[in-house]
């Protein structure tokens, strides 16, 4: 029986946009379901006593050189965002919950949101609204919109009930996956996750 991958994320991750292209060609190349879950890392750090690899001396120089290898992979770059890590993501998450009902819009918005933070040369800054709505202006999306999406109250509990779930569940870092109960852990946990889809 398939079943959906579950993708939690945060845009304030490097390896979530790397993920989100993996996952785009995992479900071209399978047509497995996606269930998008934007979550709000910060809390499910905090909630687990996480510490993010740039805190740590090792870790970041580590990180520098692994994103570009990855993130080659699948055709990207990463530029390192000036604002990362002390800015917060919340309205865009938010705002992606309440795009859910057009799957392609959303997707589009996903896309440009992780474009704007780690690649292009103009880096958005996620809780400036003059940053976001340059983004939306130069991709299309109506700034209006989005920011009513980003203080409706019902995407503001989506987006706390996806972070509480994530935390109870067992996740601790972004991305995170699950295929029913089973959790995979980073972009490069994809092909076992794909396997737990069919299996």
């Amino acid at each position: 029986m398939t079943k959906a991958l579950e993708f939690y994320f945060d845009y304030i991750s490097p390896y979530s946009h790397i993920a989100n292209a993996a996952v785009k060609q995992l479900k071209a190349r399978t047509g497995a379901v996606v269930e998008i879950k934007p979550m709000f890392l910060g809390a499910v750090m905090q909630g687990t006593g996480n510490r993010p690899p740039g805190m740590v001396p090792a870790k970041n120089t580590y990180m520098l050189a692994d994103l570009q290898r990855c993130a080659g992979r699948y055709g990207l770059t990463v530029r390192m965002n000036p604002y990362f890590p002390l800015v917060s993501t919340r309205d865009l998450l938010r705002a992606t919950i309440g795009l859910a009902g057009d799957p392609a819009k959303q997707q589009r918005f996903i896309d440009a949101c992780f474009r704007y933070m780690w690649e292009t040369p103009e880096a958005l800054k996620p809780d400036d609204d003059a940053s976001v709505k340059a983004m939306c202006d130069a991709e299309g999306f109506d700034f209006a919109e989005i920011k009513r999406l980003a203080n409706d109250d019902a995407c503001k509990a989506a987006m706390k009930e996806n972070t509480d779930t994530a935390i109870a569940r067992g996740a601790f870092g972004s991305p995170t996956f699950f295929v029913g109960e089973e959790m995979f852990f980073g972009h490069d946990r994809l092909d076992y996750a794909a396997e737990a889809i069919t299996a």
